[in-house]
């Protein structure tokens, strides 16, 4: 399978992936955010029906992940002690496995009460992956990236992300990101000979990564679909990826028929 970067929508977009064909998940999805219809002058009791605004949406896109998993496959999915309840319930039928990871930001901001240090890692294994010798714990210390670094706002050090495609996988193995972002697992891909699917629905993220990925191969990139260019990676070093078009189109014409696209995706 070749590696490739998707502007769409990722429930769409999923669909398109063939069965059983990921070895290794990893996803920061947005994190949910329950319903505000308490917050008016009348006081409404919070309850746990509030989930359902996310509940949905997750519900199909994990739906999607138990098809293209292979059997021995593994996932990872950033979260926090709120969300965590739901993505839990949604892996559990098919994973034979499902466990928090700590990871540990090192410092935390001043404030008040408890400050926020942390972010939850769900490790899942399907039914049939390997185990795999390790002496490390299930606390992973690495800095966070600095808020003037960001090119998106929850954006993931490389390190980490290699860190867990590294356990994980092996080289040349595929890994899907559905909410790619600025592209920080596509860039740990890169880094260890991985191949990747990156799906972004936000044409300015989906763009950046591509001026990312641009930075560091010699070839101008072309689209080779409205939605999408692939990318060819050479064993000897990613210096040499080579970025072709299948259609000879011309960069500007694509990107506006993207944004279109982005338009009516939404």
């Amino acid at each position: 399978m070749e590696s490739k970067i998707i502007h769409g929508d990722c429930i769409e977009e999923l669909k398109e992936i063939p069965d059983k064909s990921i070895d290794l998940i990893c996803i920061d999805p947005p994190y949910f955010l329950p319903a505000q219809h308490y917050n008016t002058r009348k006081e409404f009791r919070r309850n746990f029906g509030d989930l359902g605004v996310m509940e949905g949406f997750i519900k199909l896109v994990f739906e999607e992940f138990k098809r293209i998993m292979k059997d021995d496959g593994r996932l990872y999915i950033f979260c926090d002690g709120q969300s965590y309840p739901l993505f839990y319930y949604h892996l559990y039928p098919f994973c034979k496995s499902v466990r928090p990871l700590i990871w540990d930001k090192k410092v935390s901001i001043n404030g008040y009460h408890w400050r926020h240090q942390h972010e939850l890692i769900i490790f899942a294994e399907m039914p049939k992956s390997k185990p795999v010798p390790t002496g490390d714990g299930d606390i992973l210390r690495f800095s966070a990236v600095k808020v003037n670094d960001r090119k998106h706002p929850a954006e993931k050090p490389v390190e980490l992300i290699r860190s867990l495609i590294e356990k994980s996988t092996d080289e040349n193995d595929v890994v899907l990101d559905c909410f790619a972002g600025s592209g920080s697992v596509m860039k740990a891909c890169i880094q260890c000979n991985r191949q990747y699917i990156m799906i972004e629905k936000e044409l300015s993220y989906f763009e950046l990564m591509k001026l990312s990925d641009k930075t560091s191969t010699s070839a101008t990139p072309t689209l080779a679909k409205p939605k999408e260019f692939n990318i060819s990676l050479k064993e000897s070093s990613h210096e040499d990826s080579q970025i072709s078009s299948n259609d000879g189109t011309s960069l500007n014409n694509n990107i506006k028929s993207n944004f279109v696209r982005g338009l009516t995706s939404v």
